[in-house]
């Protein structure tokens, strides 16, 4: 399998975006693909029943994509630290496996690389994995590393 472009999602979990940024920064170097990092921030998706147009929320709001920006600032400087200078990066807000999906549909991502925590069968019951519904759902191969 050929890659050309890697979709390498990133969250404010840093065993978890380290893990997977590194391994998608070393297939990258294997293949000559290009990666592209997304943050989803979904706190402002998740939010969006109780915020107003005030300036207090729209303050929120920006803390919030700041934040984001340095996780994906950080993450590609993570990245051209190993010799691999093909990356860009994506900030982009809503539910985490749709955008996550959409964005590999757009770009046409040969491959996601994603990190993922173990849940018990009542976690993903409950609380469904963002994990679960993108390797459903995506139109590309996906490899996960259990951490």
């Amino acid at each position: 399998m050929e890659y050309r472009i890697i979709l390498c999602p990133i969250d404010d979990v840093p065993e978890l975006s380290d893990m997977s940024v590194d391994t998608a920064a070393y297939i990258s170097k294997l293949a000559g693909a290009r990666i592209i990092l997304l943050h989803v921030g979904e706190d402002w998706y998740r939010s969006q029943s109780v915020t107003t147009d005030s300036r207090e929320w729209a303050a929120i709001h920006k803390d919030w994509l700041d934040k984001g920006r340095l996780l994906l600032k950080n993450a590609e400087a993570r990245v051209r630290e190993t010799g691999v200078n093909n990356v860009e990066t994506v900030l982009a807000e809503g539910d985490p496996a749709h955008e996550i999906i959409a964005e590999a549909k757009k770009r046409k991502a040969d491959l996601i690389v994603m990190a993922t925590e173990r849940h018990s069968r009542i976690e993903k019951f409950f609380i469904g994995s963002i994990t679960d519904r993108v390797t459903r759902n995506t139109p590309c191969s996906v490899l996960l590393i259990n951490v």
